[in-house]
C-alpha cells in the first residue's frame, strides 16, 4: 500500500504511463508532461503520431503553414521508433513539407502509414515512402503514386487502402503482385482503370469500388469476401468479351468464398456470358450475397440471382438493393419460398 502522502502520479508504472499515452490523443499526451517530472516529455517516444480530426479540433483556426509548422515541432521532438503515422486532416493540401514528415517516418521502423489529402491538387507520393520496406498497412487517398525503376513492393504489406489515387494499370497490378502477404486490398477510384490483375495467394477480402473496365483475379484461393461495385451506367453499359471471361472467372477462383457483393454491372457480365443455370463451380462456403442495383423487370438479372443462388447450397442471408430507376414486372419483395420449386435447391440455411 502506497503512504497517503505519495505522489500517485509521479509513481505510476512505465508500462502503464505508455498504455495511458496511447490512448489519449496525440495534443492530450503532449499537456501530461505538466503532470510531474516522471511525465515530463514521456510523450516522445510514443511508437504513433496521429493526426487526424481530434488533433485538429483545437487547431480549425490555424493557418495550413501553422498548421504543418506544428506537425513538424511535434515530428522534431519525437524519440524512438514510430510504428504508425497518420496524416488524416479535413484541411490538409498537397505541400512539400509532407515530403519531410515521410522522409522522417521512413526512418523510424514506420509499419502503418496513412495519408488523406483533402483539398488542391493530388500529392505526388515522396520516394522516401517506397523505402519504407517494413510497412504492414497502407492507406492513401488523392495521391499519384509512381513507383522509382527497381521498387520491388512491400514484401511485408498486410493491409492496402488506395482512395482517388491516380496510378496506371499495370504499376498497380504489379505493386499488387509484389506484395505477397497482402490480405486486405481496398480501392476506391472516380477515373477509370481499364485492366486491372490480381495476383494475392494470402488475400482474403477484396472491395473494388469504382470504374473498372475488367479484373481478373489469379492465385486467389483463400480469398473469402469480394465486392465489386463497379459504378457503371445502364444506358452506356456494354460488355466486351474480355469483361464477360472476368466476370466468370472471377467465381471460379475464388473456391473458399464466404461473402459476396456485387453491382449490376458484374451483374450483367455474368450474364452476357450466356445466362448459365448454375455456375461451373460450386460455391460451397458462400454465406450471403449482397446485390446492388437490380432490376427485377430484367430477365438477365433476375436469372444471374437464382443462378448464384442455385451454386450457393449453403447459404444464410441474401440482400438485394432494387433498381429505383426501373419498372417491374415482379414484386421487389420477393419470397424465395414462393421460387422454391425454380430453384431446385434447399433453402432451410436461410437467416
Amino acid at each position: 500500500m502506497c503512504d497517503s502522502t505519495l505522489d500517485i502520479i509521479s509513481h505510476v508504472p512505465g508500462n502503464i504511463l505508455d498504455k495511458i499515452l496511447m490512448c489519449l490523443p496525440l495534443q492530450d499526451a503532449v499537456r501530461t508532461s505538466i503532470l510531474s517530472r516522471k511525465w515530463r516529455y514521456a510523450w516522445v517516444k510514443l511508437p504513433q503520431l496521429v493526426f487526424n480530426q481530434t488533433f485538429y479540433r483545437d487547431l480549425s483556426k490555424a493557418t495550413h503553414t501553422k498548421l504543418m509548422m506544428i506537425i513538424y515541432q511535434v515530428m522534431l521532438h519525437h524519440r524512438g521508433p514510430i510504428m504508425k503515422f497518420t496524416l488524416s486532416l479535413s484541411r490538409l493540401e498537397s505541400c512539400s513539407e509532407i515530403d519531410l514528415l515521410i522522409l522522417f517516418v521512413s526512418s523510424n521502423d514506420i509499419q502503418d502509414f496513412t495519408l488523406h489529402i483533402s483539398k488542391g491538387e493530388l500529392y505526388k507520393l515522396s520516394s522516401s515512402l517506397y523505402s519504407c520496406l517494413q510497412l504492414r498497412h497502407l492507406n492513401l487517398s488523392s495521391c499519384m503514386i509512381k513507383p522509382p525503376p527497381g521498387f520491388e513492393g512491400f514484401t511485408r504489406l498486410i493491409s492496402l487502402d488506395l482512395c482517388d489515387v491516380v496510378i496506371t494499370d499495370d504499376v498497380l497490378s504489379s505493386l499488387i503482385s509484389n506484395c505477397p502477404l497482402l490480405e486486405d486490398l481496398r480501392l476506391h477510384t472516380s477515373t477509370s482503370l481499364h485492366s486491372l490483375e490480381v495476383v494475392g495467394p494470402n488475400l482474403k477480402f477484396v472491395h473494388c469500388d469504382g470504374h473498372f473496365r475488367s479484373i481478373c483475379f489469379t492465385n486467389t484461393s483463400r480469398l473469402a469476401n469480394v465486392f465489386m461495385y463497379l459504378k457503371g451506367v445502364r444506358a452506356e453499359l456494354f460488355c466486351s468479351e474480355e469483361e464477360i471471361s472476368c466476370s466468370v472467372m472471377l467465381l471460379d477462383s475464388v473456391p473458399v468464398i464466404e461473402s459476396l457483393g456485387l453491382d449490376f454491372c458484374y451483374v450483367k457480365g455474368l450474364a452476357a456470358s450466356g445466362l448459365p443455370t448454375r455456375l461451373p463451380t460450386t460455391l460451397n462456403n458462400l454465406k450471403d450475397i449482397t446485390l446492388y442495383d437490380i432490376c427485377f423487370g430484367k430477365r438477365d438479372e433476375l436469372s444471374i440471382l437464382m443462378c448464384l443462388i442455385r451454386s450457393s447450397p449453403n447459404l444464410e442471408e441474401i440482400t438485394i438493393e432494387a433498381f429505383p430507376g426501373g419498372t417491374s414486372d415482379i414484386p421487389v419483395d420477393l419470397d424465395f419460398t414462393e421460387v422454391h420449386g425454380c430453384l431446385d435447391v434447399s433453402l432451410n440455411k436461410l437467416l
